[in-house]
């Protein structure tokens, strides 16, 4: 008999056979994160990548299962699900470090900082613009998925504006023989405070469009990203699975 498809975004989330093996996977990778922080000097972030290499094994089982049952689209939306869900938190942390723990921005790294760098957002950004495309064409369509879509593309586009103003600073500092000194990963892009909107007097009368600090803009992006994704796949569901 063949295995039910999932009807909800739960479903679809589930881990199914491997939930067993996630907890006890989970608890041994806090442990060792914890020890690898705490015992043994490891940055957070360091204990962050402990904790997630362990937990990798179930996360890629239960991909192949989805791949395996569900076809192509429902494991790319189900990846992807996750993947948001977690890089959402990391901005979330971000979000806590800077505001209730008065860090600056340099400082609100989130989990991961060694991976809070101009490259690792664009080529996420890029990755996550592609994987909609790609469930675009499978199905994700409606009022929802298009709205993602532009929203994804804007968010792209604003980091690729990073990017470059990243790089032609460090261009900059070359020329003038400071090839040693590294830009902040903490530029202004086109929204927010100092941003190319605040810098040409636009938008000015937008509520914090062009006053916010780049950790709370780079959180709203996300926060919609997340929500339209999650609205567009609860509303699709059904066109991406092809139960096998």
């Amino acid at each position: 008999m063949s295995p039910i498809p999932p009807k909800s975004l739960a479903g679809l989330l589930s881990f199914r056979i491997y939930r067993e093996l996630l907890l006890l996977l989970g608890a041994l990778g806090l442990v060792l994160a914890g020890v690898g922080v705490y015992g043994a000097g490891l940055p957070v972030w360091g204990g962050t990548l402990v904790f997630l290499g362990v937990v990798a094994v179930p996360v890629g089982l239960k991909w192949w299962d989805d791949f395996r049952r569900l076809g192509a689209a429902a494991f790319v939306l189900s990846a992807l699900l996750m993947l948001q869900g977690f890089h959402f938190l990391e901005h979330t942390v971000q979000m806590v470090q800077y505001y209730l723990f008065n860090r600056p921005p340099i400082l609100s790294q989130g989990l991961i900082s060694s991976l809070n760098v101009e490259w690792v957002h664009f080529l996420w950004n890029v990755f996550v613009l592609s994987m909609m495309v790609f469930l675009l064409r499978r199905g994700l369509r409606g009022f929802w998925g298009w709205a993602l879509l532009g929203w994804t593309t804007a968010h792209t586009l604003e980091h690729t504006y990073l990017l470059l103003r990243y790089l032609q600073l460090q261009a900059e500092l070359g020329a003038l023989g400071l090839s040693g000194f590294q830009v902040a990963q903490a530029l202004p892009g086109i929204l927010g405070r100092d941003g190319w909107l605040a810098e040409n007097n636009l938008c000015t009368g937008v509520p914090g469009l062009t006053t916010l600090p780049r950790v709370a803009i780079h959180f709203l992006w996300n926060l919609g990203e997340t929500g339209l994704l999650l609205l567009a796949a609860h509303t699709q569901l059904a066109r991406l699975i092809q139960p096998r």
